[in-house]
C-alpha cells in the first residue's frame, strides 16, 4: 500500500519546488501527496500539478483531524512568525491523535546554543516533536537564495540588503529535493537533523556575480533598519518577531553570529548531486 503525505506549507518558494518533486510520484502512485490547502490558489497550484488538495488552516485547529486522518507522514513548514510556536504543537498534537508515524519539519540552522529568538523559537517546535514519540526528521536551512530575487532592483542594478558579511545560502529547489528524499522514505533518516547550507557569500560578492553574468554592474544597498521594520510589518509578521529578525540581522553584520557562513554537503549526502551553486541559481532565475 503506498504511503499517504500530507504537506502542510505547500505553496511559496519551497513548497512549490516540492510539489513538483512529489508530484511524479503521487502519479505512479508510489506515494498518495495531498496538499493542506486554504485558499483557492492553493488549491488551484495543487491541483494542476495532479495531487490531491485538502482543506487545511493552521489557525484553524477544527480542520486538522480530518485532513490527518490516514496520513502516514507530515511535512510541516510554518509560517516564520511567533505564531510558529503554537502550530507545531497543535499539529503535532493532531498528528498524535491520527497515528501518523512520522513529522518531517523545516526550521533554521544555527548553534543548539543559540541565544538568537528567531532561532530558537524554531529549535522549540523541534524539541516539542522530538518529545512527541514520533519519529522525526528536522531540516534546518540557512538563508535562501531566492529571497535575494525579492531584494533586487533590476531596473537600477541595486541589490537592497541589510547584511555585508558572508553568510551561507540553499536555493529553495535543493531543500525541496531533500524533503523530498526523506518523504519517499523516512526510515533512514529517522531522528537526524540536516543543516541545509551549500555557499557562503556576502551581498557583495552576490552583485559581482550578476555584474559577470549580466554586463551590468550591480551595487549593494544597505536600507535603515526602520525600513526592514517597516517592510515585515506589511507583510503580516508580528511586531515582536520583526524586530527579534532585525536584532538576528544586525548581530549578524557585526559578527556576532559566528555559526552563520557554515556550509555542508548535504544535498550531495541525502539526493546524490551537488547542491545548485549560487552564480547558476542566479543565471537560471535572474528573469523570475
Amino acid at each position: 500500500m503506498a504511503t499517504t503525505v500530507f504537506l502542510i506549507g505547500a505553496t511559496g518558494h519551497v513548497g512549490d519546488a516540492l510539489l513538483d518533486e512529489l508530484a511524479v510520484d503521487h502519479a505512479s502512485g508510489r506515494l498518495i501527496v495531498k496538499a493542506g490547502v486554504r485558499s483557492p490558489r492553493s488549491h488551484a497550484l495543487a491541483t494542476q500539478k495532479g495531487l490531491l488538495a485538502v482543506d487545511f488552516d493552521l489557525d484553524q485547529i477544527a480542520t486538522f483531524d480530518n485532513a490527518l486522518r490516514g496520513v502516514d507522514t507530515v511535512f510541516l513548514l510554518r509560517p516564520y512568525t511567533l505564531r510558529q510556536l503554537m502550530h507545531g504543537k497543535t499539529v503535532t498534537d493532531a498528528a498524535r491523535r491520527a497515528g501518523v508515524k512520522t513529522i518531517v519539519t523545516i526550521g533554521a540552522y544555527g548553534r543548539p546554543d543559540t541565544p538568537w529568538p528567531v532561532i530558537g523559537w524554531n529549535f522549540l517546535v523541534e524539541a516539542y516533536v522530538e518529545r512527541s514519540g514520533l519519529s522525526f526528521t528536522h531540516l534546518q536551512p540557512n538563508y535562501f537564495m531566492d529571497n535575494i530575487l525579492a531584494q533586487l532592483d533590476s531596473k537600477s542594478h541595486t541589490l537592497v540588503n541589510r547584511l555585508r558579511a558572508p553568510v551561507s545560502w540553499i536555493a529553495a529547489s535543493d531543500i525541496a529535493a531533500v524533503a523530498a528524499a526523506v518523504l519517499r522514505d523516512p526510515a533512514p533518516h529517522a531522528g537526524k537533523t540536516y543543516p541545509l547550507a551549500a555557499e557562503a557569500a556576502s551581498p557583495d560578492d552576490i552583485a559581482a556575480m550578476l555584474t559577470d553574468i549580466t554586463g551590468h554592474q550591480h551595487k549593494v544597498f544597505v536600507p535603515e533598519s526602520h525600513r526592514m521594520m517597516d517592510r515585515l510589518l506589511a507583510q503580516g509578521r508580528e511586531p515582536e518577531y520583526a524586530q527579534a529578525l532585525i536584532d538576528y540581522v544586525d548581530a549578524v553584520a557585526s559578527g556576532a553570529v559566528p555559526e552563520i557562513a557554515d556550509t555542508f554537503d548535504t544535498v550531495e549526502q541525502v539526493v546524490g548531486r551537488p547542491a545548485l551553486r549560487f552564480k547558476d541559481f542566479l543565471r537560471r532565475n535572474r528573469n523570475r
